[in-house]
């Protein structure tokens, strides 16, 4: 049921994106100097604003999963050591379970 919910939300996601892209296909010229006017222009390109408006959303949901990631690295190595930590702890058990089975009485000499 939520892959059928997530299924439609992406596609509706989609048909907004293609129609916005369909409806500013016009081109803008993006100017790359920080202090416009005088006879020397800096870099500056045209590209249609839909490029423009949907670069500058993909290179925020680049920008900000990196900047999670990288502030989850702590915590992901915390992860990573109590993982180790419970494996070593289970070796350990399984050994001293088969320790301490060896060295109960076996039923044959209690009788």
């Amino acid at each position: 049921m939520i892959s059928v919910l997530r299924l439609i939300f992406y596609a509706v996601v989609i048909l907004a994106a293609l129609y916005f892209a369909e409806a500013n296909r016009g081109p803008v010229r993006i100017s790359l100097d920080p202090f416009p006017g005088g006879e020397t222009t800096g870099p500056s390109f045209e590209a249609p604003l839909f490029l423009v408006v949907l670069g500058g959303v993909a290179l925020g949901v680049v920008l900000g999963a990196s900047s999670s990631w990288l502030r989850h690295r702590e915590v992901r190595r915390a992860a990573r050591l109590a993982r180790a930590e419970a494996v070593k702890a289970q070796s350990e058990l399984e050994r001293l379970r088969q320790q301490a089975l060896s060295s109960l009485p076996s039923a044959t000499a209690k009788k």
